[in-house]
């Protein structure tokens, strides 16, 4: 299954994230800016919450699997990860995006595309 994510970071939006859940595999991705200034991105994964009880409980926390990468207007920045497992969620793991503008940025429009590699 593919995914498309578009937006824009303009005015007083400096940050987009989107999170959803996929099947545990490797995916390849592009992302491309335009509009003007430099598009931030990066990918995390949530590890999920290990159920217990007291001292056996562990909450979960997001780990970035794909690093911070600056895109300038008009470029396409191309990659893959492998997605691991989120804890209780069977074959499948959570996934966040993060977009960002670059530091004196007015605006910048973005758009995201993932499918299995």
């Amino acid at each position: 299954m593919s995914t498309t994510v578009k937006g824009e970071l303009k005015g007083l939006d400096t940050k987009d994230t989107c999170e959803f859940v996929r099947q545990v595999r490797k995916y390849s991705y592009r992302v491309k800016a335009s509009g003007g200034g430099t598009l931030r991105f990066k990918i995390e994964h949530f590890t999920g919450d290990e159920l217990g009880i007291g001292a056996d409980y562990v909450k979960g926390k997001w780990i970035t699997i794909e690093d911070r990468s600056k895109i300038k207007s008009g470029n396409t920045c191309t990659g893959s990860f492998d997605l691991p497992i989120t804890h209780n969620l069977d074959d499948r793991g959570s996934v966040k995006l993060i977009f960002s503008r670059g530091l004196g940025t007015k605006g910048v429009d973005y758009e995201f595309f993932m499918e299995p590699a």
